[in-house]
């Protein structure tokens, strides 16, 4: 009740269907992991509609110690995106403008469809340099965060290599959130680490 209280305003969802969408990824390809998580379920989802809204989400969290998951489009397949400890579930799909597409760069809030950002790029005479099979439900911010390569990556190389994302901006998950600029070695602190050690509210990658 505390936490409603703390994010009223918000779109939010508890009805069981809702709840055990969000609480899903592909997890089930594996018999295994089907039966370790088939029953794990969040108590909230909330889908926050800018990084104001976020930053609420965070702040509340850490405020009433409550678990919280990050979830973009729920493509992977290990689990990642599963709330194993119940809590909070933040769906950033919603989180999906276009900052910039510039001479040599782009960059995308983390909660857009990387098959919209195709879209969106073809004006501008960009497009993704790779990509997975699932860009048409996968985000930006959960490929960075969780994916590897595909289509184009015997050119590009994987989505973890040095030079593959040129910046990252990454919300901490802390009673007054902050957010920081990750350029070079330092977006290694976060490639690949399925949001557990701060949120990922932008990408920049190079055209």
């Amino acid at each position: 009740a505390a936490l409603r209280a703390d994010l009223i305003c918000l779109t939010m969802a508890d009805d069981a269907p809702s709840l055990r969408m969000a609480s899903r990824d592909f997890f089930w390809f594996s018999p295994i992991l089907k039966a370790e998580l088939e029953d794990k379920r969040a108590a909230l989802v909330v889908f926050p509609r800018s990084k104001d809204e976020l930053a609420r989400v965070a702040a509340a969290c850490a405020r009433r110690r409550v678990p919280l998951t990050i979830r973009g489009g729920g493509t992977g397949n290990y689990g990642q995106a599963v709330p194993l400890a119940g809590g909070l579930i933040v769906d950033m799909r919603n989180l999906g403008l276009m900052v910039f597409a510039g001479v040599g760069a782009w960059r995308f809030e983390a909660g857009a469809i990387m098959l919209d950002i195709e879209r969106a790029l073809e004006p501008h005479g960009q497009e993704l340099r790779f990509h997975p099979s699932t860009r048409a439900q996968a985000t930006i911010g959960g490929f960075v965060a969780g994916g590897a390569g595909g289509v184009g990556s015997c050119t590009w190389g994987q989505i973890d290599n040095l030079g593959a994302v040129t910046a990252l901006e990454v919300m901490t998950v802390e009673e007054t959130p902050r957010r920081s600029e990750l350029r070079g070695r330092e977006i290694l602190k976060v490639m690949h680490a399925y949001g557990v050690n701060g949120i990922i509210t932008e990408v920049e990658l190079p055209a």
